[in-house]
């Protein structure tokens, strides 16, 4: 008989990234994918008013691709039939989207001919519960099974496995947050000696659903190969992002994971791959249709085929197909690509997260091979406490709409080695929490375990954010957390406590107002109504971070207008007051308002510390630097690469700049104390990259890459180098060079006006640009090491680990003034060194307005930045020839000569709102208004920009004088 075939065409499963290969392709894909995210632009009513929801939960559930659901509803839904008939239309078309399915996922995992591919039930946990089924693990006549695994388990890997087993063997994790691969040799080969004819099995997780950190899949695998284990592995929190190959070099005994994980795939269900000579049973976990071959009146017969026998009832095939396309999105974009992202949005929360003294992250601060999953706490400092991780998960959504996760997230074990939770200390948590067993439980309706302490439990905040996520919320989140994390003080006393759920809610919303209802759906003659409750919708505010600000210090003003706040130690046991971890509103208030010595319990959660792994890679690397660096410059062809000199002494010379908004003056000299304070040792200090100008002809100087400026804004720059003499004859000038469009655009000027100078026998001076690299995974300016080489000039690139050297320090009140004075400090350091006399930085004329209106608003001082002034050891001038400048002149030319512009997203800053950035909408506004402001505030600053002084005090004092001197000429 004929084998049906189905369709002309029958289209290829692509390898992965295959459809993707072009990096640009997989940009576009991720961006899509962000377009189209289900609720993307959905809004919530909160305590604080509407907010847009922002979903950083990825790692408990993903959220729906819109498109997804537009094919399934337009070409699936309307063929959908039952998989159990293969002779109409429907159901033929539903089976083979399903067997297509089935084979995406064989494509994914590398799962051949030995394998069985089951969809099963509603999850990883549905899927481990088969596999234990499938093996008959701890049946009579089965060899009895030993289990080891990992501390980082879900509950999911760890509690089917205590069943089956003899014994659960747990290895502990190494300092990057991974299993321990020689302890696991180790405790192989006890357990083997120890139970010589039993079954071995390592069950291990891809990646902890708690620190995102991804384990060594093919190394561990290789362990339990050699020392014959079979090896299961838990790829839920993997599976979305990192492929996996089940038939390796020692092919994996089986795997599995959960559909509704993967971004696309909401509601489908969990996977099951396993060798098929794994599989003892010959009946179905679930007995019933579709599992049996033949059924008479007394005997059954089963299917032995396990893919359709344990596949039995009703299946999901709608979710099934969900996932097929889920995956097959994943593939088109490449693994590479997505744990290329993943690194990327990993080192920007790291970096941003080192700036928030109070929040400890749980795990380690691994940066490689790891997810953006973080779980964290936030402390209390004054107390020692730490703010329950309920109430921060719903301060950050109440102000800010973000999803987080808050608990324990089903990982006990992990999070309570995570936290520094003991055997003794967990027993007593069990016994506070375990609910009275004299409760009536078949007569009362209950909706889960009562304890009257439940808000003892210890936990913490996770947030997950999926690769596709934009650099932009990735900031943002991290800017709400920082301002959670510092305010949260603030706000405690708005938020009322239910001790048996240990849930906070803002006592403005314990009703859920804008709670959606079944209830509200009726169906009548028109069809499906949806009967809404009319509620008052706020407006969305356009400054979210700017309103969070405002709402702060409005909770402030009511803490300290509150006569009282509701003693919450008095609900508690004694035991329970013993094992309180979190601090309670009227701790708050009273160490507050009242100004009163408030006692603190002893905090029983001592987060682990990873500090050994960190000193131990601080020093691999400080002799990894010393063994490398030599003593004497290597140079080869034009570029040299030598260690810094001795510039200690030089890094305390006085220069100025963009400091942190509204702290310190702007022009403050820098007094070194901050080098003192980060560094060790000298070996601290790295290398640097020199590029050397080449001598060349006429002929080859016209071809390289200059822009010349356009006549105006060309005609403002020399207008301040001749007015106010800022280059002079025989000068070494050094463009500080940040790659910003400002510094870029200067150094095309400069150069334009050198050229024009040397044919016109002008004033002749030497150009040269220099960059200080501060270490930030945010900021990578390598590039114009390459586009300074093409442009022929002398080029220093110095490496600087600012950004570490800011960790160490202690109480650091601005990352931004601290690396800015580092950076400075770096910047006249090797001019000094190399023989420059002079540093040209960028700032332009919209500059020195936000900075004099910061300066007179914060500081009550009359200053701005200065046009040139000379170091006190006067070895150095630094100028700024951009100051009659606008900045939209600059922004103008850099994007149409298409200037290399180094994109620069400083981790300490992100999308906070700034006092420059209020400097700048508030001078935007009056423009409007005036459209001659700036000219008139050119004018108004002359007096101030022409101080020539490294002093703040003597420069302030010019500055009056020079006020006085305009007058006087005005008059």
């Amino acid at each position: 008989m004929d084998q049906r075939r189905f369709g002309e065409k029958i289209p290829l499963v692509p390898s992965e990234g295959r459809k993707g290969e072009e990096d640009g392709s997989a940009y576009d894909i991720m961006q899509w994918m962000r377009k189209n995210e289900s609720g993307r632009e959905q809004e919530v009513e909160t305590a604080f008013g509407r907010r847009r929801v922002i979903y950083a939960d990825y790692a408990a559930s993903a959220k729906a691709i819109v498109p997804i659901e537009e094919y399934l509803l337009k070409e699936v839904h309307p063929l959908y039939g039952n998989t159990h008939s293969s002779v109409t239309v429907t159901a033929e078309q539903t089976t083979l989207f399903v067997h297509e399915a089935r084979e995406e996922i064989r494509s994914l995992t590398g799962a051949g001919d030995t394998d069985a591919v089951i969809f099963v039930g509603t999850g990883s946990t549905a899927a481990i519960d088969l596999l234990v089924h499938l093996g008959a693990f701890g049946k009579v006549g089965v060899p009895p099974l030993v289990v080891v695994h990992s501390i980082s388990e879900h509950h999911t890997n760890i509690l089917p496995w205590r069943e089956a087993a003899v014994e659960c063997i747990t290895v502990d994790e190494d300092e990057e947050g991974r299993v321990d691969e020689e302890k696991l040799e180790k405790t192989l080969l006890m357990s083997k000696e120890k139970y010589p004819d039993h079954t071995i099995l390592g069950a291990f997780t891809g990646a902890s659903n708690v620190t995102g950190v991804l384990n060594d899949f093919i190394g561990i695998n290789v362990i339990l190969k050699r020392h014959g284990a079979l090896s299961v592995w838990d790829l839920a929190a993997s599976s979305p992002y990192v492929g996996v190959n089940v038939n390796g070099v020692h092919p994996v005994d089986a795997v599995f994971f959960s559909g509704h994980k993967w971004p696309g795939a909401v509601a489908s269900p969990g996977v099951l791959v396993v060798k098929k000579g794994l599989i003892r049973a010959d009946q179905p976990k679930k007995k019933g249709g579709g599992t049996v071959f033949y059924v008479d009146e007394k005997s059954t017969t089963y299917l032995r085929d396990a893919e359709y026998r344990e596949e039995g009832g009703t299946g999901d095939a709608i979710g099934i197909i969900r996932l097929a396309l889920a995956v097959k999105l994943r593939r088109s974009i490449g693994e590479d690509r997505v744990m290329g992202r993943e690194e990327t949005i990993v080192g920007r929360l790291l970096d941003g997260f080192s700036f928030i003294p109070n929040l400890i992250l749980l795990g380690p601060p691994t940066r490689k091979k790891r997810l953006a999953t973080f779980a964290f706490l936030i402390k209390d400092e004054i107390s020692g406490l730490f703010f329950h991780h309920n109430y921060i998960s719903v301060l950050l959504n109440d102000l800010f709409g973000i999803q987080s996760r808050a608990g324990c997230v089903c990982a006990g074990p992990y999070a309570q080695h995570l936290l520094g939770i003991e055997g003794e200390i967990s027993s007593r948590f069990l016994s506070l929490l375990r609910e009275d067993s004299s409760l009536d439980r078949l007569h009362l309706r209950r909706i889960g375990e009562y304890s009257q302490q439940e808000m003892i439990r210890p936990g913490f905040t996770r947030i997950s954010i999926p690769y596709f996520e934009s650099d932009d919320k990735v900031d943002f989140v991290l800017s709400t957390i920082r301002f959670v994390a510092t305010h949260a003080a603030d706000f405690l006393h708005h938020y009322q406590l239910n001790a048996e759920s240990g849930e906070w809610h803002n006592e403005k919303t314990r009703v859920f107002n804008d709670r959606k209802w079944l209830g509200f759906v009726s169906f009548g003659e028109e069809g499906l109504k949806i009967d809404k409750k009319a509620t008052k919708k706020s407006d969305l505010p356009r400054d979210v971070m700017r309103r969070a600000e405002e709402e702060r210090e409005k909770a402030r003003e009511m803490m300290m207008e509150r006569s009282t706040v509701p003693d919450g130690r008095v609900a508690l046991s004694e035991e329970a007051k013993e094992l309180r971890w979190f601090v309670l509103p009227i701790e708050i208030w009273e160490r507050e308002k009242k100004k009163m010595d408030v006692e603190y319990p002893d905090c029983v959660i001592r987060p682990k510390r990873y500090e050994e792994k960190r000193e131990k890679e601080k020093k691999e690397k400080d002799e990894e630097t010393k063994d490398s660096t030599p003593l004497d410059s290597a140079t080869t062809g034009s570029e040299t690469v030598c260690p810094l000199m001795d510039i200690y002494e030089a890094e305390q010379q006085g220069m100025d700049g963009r400091e942190e908004e509204g702290g310190e003056d702007e022009e403050e000299e820098h007094t070194g104390e901050e080098v003192r304070e980060g560094e060790t040792s000298m070996e601290d200090w790295n290398k640097r990259v020199i590029v050397t100008r080449r001598e060349i002809t006429r002929r080859e100087e016209a071809s390289l890459p200059w822009v010349v400026p356009p006549l105006d804004l060309y005609k403002q720059t020399t207008e301040s180098i001749h007015s106010l003499g800022l280059i002079k004859e025989g000068d070494k000038v050094l463009v500080c060079l940040s790659g910003g469009k400002d510094s870029l655009s200067l150094l095309h000027i400069l150069r334009f006006y050198q050229i024009r100078n040397r044919d016109r026998r002008g004033i002749q001076f030497e150009l040269g640009a220099i960059t200080v690299d501060p270490g930030s995974t945010a900021y990578n300016p390598r590039p114009l090491i390459e586009y300074c080489r093409s442009l022929n000039i002398d080029y220093f690139y110095e490496e600087q680990d600012i950004i570490g050297q800011a960790r160490k320090l202690k109480n650091l009140r601005s990352i931004c003034a601290f690396c800015s004075r580092m950076k400075r400090g770096r910047l006249a350091a090797a001019a000094v060194t190399h023989g420059w006399n002079v540093l040209a930085m960028g700032q332009h004329l919209d500059d020195l307005a936000e900075s004099f209106f910061i300066a007179a608003f914060q500081n009550g001082n009359l200053s701005t930045m200065k046009a040139q002034y000379t170091t006190r050891d006067s070895n150095l001038r630094v100028i700024r020839p951009l100051v009659l400048v606008r900045e939209k002149a600059l922004r103008d030319f850099a994007a149409s000569s298409n200037l290399p512009v180094v994109a620069e997203n400083c981790p300490a800053c992100f999308n906070q709102a700034t006092e420059r950035h209020r400097i700048k909408q508030m001078l935007a506004h009056q423009e409007l208004l005036f459209p001659d402001l700036f000219c008139s505030l050119r004018s108004a600053l002359r007096p101030l920009l022409i101080v020539d002084s490294a002093s703040t005090a003597e420069m302030r004092r010019k500055a009056i004088e020079n006020i006085v001197k305009t007058k006087k000429n005005e008059e």
